[in-house]
């Protein structure tokens, strides 16, 4: 899945796509919340990776993997919710 990829684009499980027209309103508002929470973490954690790779401090890669590790926990979110909806 790409960073730009929204909820109407989400596979879900077991070859299943959800659609826009075919969520519930909460459930696809949920979708693009977790979406837009995991695009920001990413590009926050390629941010600080770039940063890293430029000082090459120790400091800077514990920000790089916390920010990381951020991402990681809101794409696992994503999932999550959206195999709970494709169920």
């Amino acid at each position: 899945m790409s960073p730009h990829q929204g909820a109407s684009e989400i596979a879900g499980t077991g070859g299943r796509t959800l659609e826009r027209g075919r969520l519930p309103t909460r459930d696809l508002a949920l979708l693009e919340e977790l979406s837009f929470v995991r695009r920001e973490a990413q590009a926050e954690a390629t941010l600080a990776y770039e940063d890293w790779r430029c000082l090459r401090s120790g400091d800077a890669y514990a920000v790089y993997r916390a920010a990381q590790d951020r991402a990681d926990a809101a794409q696992d979110d994503l999932a999550r919710a959206t195999e709970c909806i494709a169920a």
